[in-house]
């Protein structure tokens, strides 16, 4: 090999040496990214379950209280229609007209489900506020997730509720 040979030979390698230093340096610092990253979100979730156990005593108490006070669900459609003969009574009780109550599919989730009923509701401002409220104590177990309220265009003094309804209930042992 003449000295030319060995130059280029030389000048090779160290392009190759630079070049393999620079991508092992760019894969290694991704890795240390992931790693930081997934490092983290390991934290995260470690801070997040020292406080949920942190508050277990408290949860395991809801869990008890509701199990203790939370109705049994017995048959589908017995429950759907004493809900829609409850909601008709409570609102009755508030001067609210109920224009529609439409059973649908129930919502279920852990060891809970539900009777869903779609309603909409005629009265005065102060009488369907009042009836929300009843309607939503805690020891009902009913939760409203959709509701909207729009004016009566033909009588001013009333407004039209339109809102979805659920009633929980835990489920029977098996």
């Amino acid at each position: 090999m003449t000295a030319s040979e060995q130059r280029l030979a030389i000048g090779l390698g160290i392009v190759l040496i630079v070049g393999g230093a620079f991508v092992g340096l760019t894969k290694l610092k991704a890795w240390k990214l992931r790693v930081d990253s997934d490092a983290l979100a390991i934290e995260s979730r470690r801070a997040e379950a020292d406080e949920l156990l942190s508050q277990k005593e408290f949860w395991q108490q809801r869990s008890g209280w509701l199990k203790e006070k939370l109705p049994v669900f017995t048959k589908r459609g017995e429950v759907d229609s004493k809900f829609v003969d409850d909601l008709r009574s409570s609102a009755s009780a508030q001067s609210v007209t109920l224009s529609q109550t439409q059973p649908t599919e129930p919502s279920e989730r852990a060891g809970l489900t539900s009777s869903h009923v779609i309603i909409e509701a005629r009265a005065g401002w102060q009488e369907m506020n009042q009836w929300l409220y009843e309607l939503q104590k805690p020891e009902s177990y009913i939760q409203i997730p959709a509701l909207s309220i729009t004016p009566n265009e033909e009588d001013t003094s009333q407004v039209i509720v339109n809102m979805n309804v659920h009633k929980w209930f835990s489920l029977p042992p098996l």
